[in-house]
């Protein structure tokens, strides 16, 4: 594997500068009118914490009732891990995937993209939100359509990049930064010294102190793994030995990403691991919780957004599009705990995200968001390393 030395700081990253950080007051009122003549229902799959799904929810039912003057709409969501979205959305894709490679088979371009969108019927019209690494992976089994995303100065570059990427199959509209909740309580009465690099968490003073997701049910323990097998200068061998040597400290594998460090907060572990905005949400709250980047470098998320082939209420899925891109709706998330990084450069960065500004990050290998390079490495931990002994 080739080597990955490089690495970047987030101020880079997010083109962070005071019009950023600072809330634009002085702009003006957001103008709705595309929500106009939107009816029906809008069902939606997200990949966040419930409460960050439904302020956003509840506030695009809000804007549709009144910008049509009527409550003849209704927009639901459906709360799941990343992985879990994309497994379900292709199940139910699987009928109309046979159909397309019949009656599409000899198309291409505009026309095959056609083609599709007239055979494929989907139960759900968007998936937002979660982790980008099994979106990017879902591309490949031609999950999602062609949507016109925004790409202009307002909207930050790394959330562009996933757009022009995925041929404008997906958008982009938050970053988040995987790291360390370390439980400061704990770590004290246990007498341990603070984990401050991925090497820490391979010590035997950890046994049982360290509390990650899944590999085969969270987005977010994929991007653990992908951060570990590249923190060491690329070298996967160096990588597996140590997720090898921490999964002798693992007390727990949870379901969901966020469980880990909501656990450290509790005092139920010592250390979870998490992004950072799940762990400064914390510390808001008055948790003995520390955020902790490690020393070697990690990998960051793109909350994304991307609407499903053959959706049955597309215009809607549109207009809820480009509400997820508005100032006012990415500043949402904060008020109830999703301290991401916005992709709207004119919405207030969360306080306290500032303090992430410096986390060394990793520009990750592009092989690890294919789907036979992300199956490899699971099937390599499910079948090699998760049945060892602890």
């Amino acid at each position: 594997m080739k080597s990955l030395k490089k690495t970047t700081l987030i101020t880079t990253m997010l083109g962070l500068s005071t019009s950023f950080i600072l809330s634009s007051t002085n702009a003006a009122a957001t103008d709705y009118s595309y929500l106009k003549g939107i009816e029906g229902d809008l069902i939606t799959y997200c990949g966040a914490e419930s409460a960050a799904c439904a302020v956003v929810i509840d506030e695009f039912n809000q804007k549709v009732a009144e910008v049509n003057s009527n409550n003849k709409f209704e927009a639901k969501f459906i709360r799941l891990s990343t992985s879990e979205m994309m497994s379900r959305i292709k199940g139910e894709l699987e009928k109309s995937t046979r159909a397309a490679d019949r009656k599409c088979k000899s198309l291409a371009d505009a026309a095959l993209e056609n083609c599709k969108e007239e055979v494929y019927k989907s139960k759900v019209d968007i998936a937002f939100y979660g982790t980008d690494d099994p979106y990017k992976t879902a591309l490949q089994d031609d999950l999602f359509a062609k949507h016109k995303y925004p790409l202009n100065e307002s909207i930050q570059p790394w959330a562009s990049s996933i757009t022009l990427e995925s041929d404008n199959r997906l958008g982009g509209l938050y970053m988040g930064v995987l790291g360390l909740g370390v439980n400061t309580e704990l770590l004290q009465k246990l007498g341990l010294p603070k984990p401050m690099c991925w090497k820490d968490l391979e010590k035997p003073e950890y046994k049982n102190q360290i509390v990650v997701a899944n590999w085969n049910t969270s987005g977010t323990a994929y991007k653990f793994a992908a951060t570990l097998l590249q923190a060491f200068d690329g070298d996967q061998d160096k990588g597996w030995d140590a997720v090898t040597k921490i999964h002798q400290n693992v007390s727990q594998y949870t379901k969901s990403g966020s469980k880990g460090v909501k656990m450290a907060a509790s005092g139920e572990t010592l250390i979870g691991i998490g992004f950072g905005h799940d762990i400064v949400d914390l510390i808001d709250q008055g948790f003995p919780i520390e955020l902790v980047i490690p020393c070697e470098g990690t990998l960051y998320e793109i909350g994304p957004v991307g609407i499903v082939r053959g959706a049955p209420h597309r215009a809607a899925a549109e207009a809820f599009t480009t509400f997820l891109y508005e100032k006012d709706t990415q500043e949402l998330l904060a008020t109830v705990g999703s301290l991401q990084f916005p992709s709207n450069s004119e919405a207030a960065a969360p306080k306290g995200s500032e303090g992430l500004k410096d986390a060394k990050l990793i520009v990750s290998d592009s092989r690890y968001a294919t789907k036979s390079f992300k199956n490899d490495i699971i099937q390599k931990w499910t079948n090699e390393i998760f049945p060892l002994s602890r």
